[in-house]
């Protein structure tokens, strides 16, 4: 496994570092060498066009920035070339509110927490070796989804606001 990952640079993104530690272990420990980490989403942004990464993972709740503006801004982003990196987000909040949030937002994959090496080496591979169609329309930017279940997932945000 881990020569499928010696070249993919990943950006850790969680305001706890005890949190950034694990996951850069697990990380190294599956053959990642390449790792920089951010404690916010706003850090996030400004790392993520400096390193260039082949991949984010960061927490769902942070201060500053949490992961689903992160996610958006990013996507948003026109001039910065990595706004269709793709993004997993892990996180302990695992209603389906916050999942469903993340995803509308744009992210790739939404992983609970605590994570196992295993958990996320799949989800890494799965995104390495498939292939991934990225789509922007007038109310998402992100990855290729089944348009309707999106526009089903904000309607049902929306009637769960209300």
């Amino acid at each position: 496994m881990s020569a499928a990952f010696q070249n993919v640079k990943v950006l850790i993104v969680d305001h706890n570092e005890c949190m950034r530690n694990i996951i850069a272990t697990v990380l190294r420990g599956l053959g990642f060498p390449s790792l920089q980490s951010a404690v916010n989403g706003e850090d996030a942004l400004n790392r993520i066009r400096i390193y260039g990464p082949d991949l984010v993972i960061s927490e769902l709740k942070m201060p500053v920035m949490d992961g689903p503006t992160l996610v958006r801004r990013l996507r948003e982003d026109q001039s910065n070339p990595s706004n269709s990196v793709p993004i997993i987000i892990a996180s302990g909040h695992t209603e389906d509110k916050y999942v469903r949030e993340c995803l509308i937002a744009g992210a790739d994959h939404f992983l609970a927490r605590p994570i196992s090496g295993q958990n996320l080496a799949d989800r890494i591979s799965r995104i390495i070796r498939d292939e991934r169609q990225f789509v922007r329309t007038p109310h998402y930017i992100g990855p290729a989804r089944n348009l309707k279940i999106v526009d089903i997932m904000k309607t049902s945000k929306t009637a769960v606001a209300a």
